[in-house]
């Protein structure tokens, strides 16, 4: 399996990755991770190489989409 540092020089990320993979693939922090994978909004099944936990890759587009959608709608407004 290649290393993360090989993968950011894919054409296209793997269908389904690795917890460590998924946080290179979005960018967000642990923390946003742990609070999707507690809300079911990304899960991570034993069913990579070696048992590994991995989470599909359209899932994890499908949880960022969301994610500034709703930092889209808040109110930004600083009372100028």
């Amino acid at each position: 399996m290649p290393s993360l540092e090989r993968l950011k020089d894919l054409p296209n990320w793997p269908a389904a990755l690795t917890e460590a993979q998924a946080l290179a693939y979005t960018g967000v922090s642990e923390a946003q991770m742990r609070a999707w994978r507690k809300h079911g909004i990304v899960r991570f099944l034993l069913k990579g190489r070696n048992g590994s936990a991995i989470a599909l890759r359209a899932d994890l587009d499908a949880a960022l989409a969301q994610m500034f959608a709703i930092a889209e709608q808040e109110d930004w407004d600083f009372g100028d």
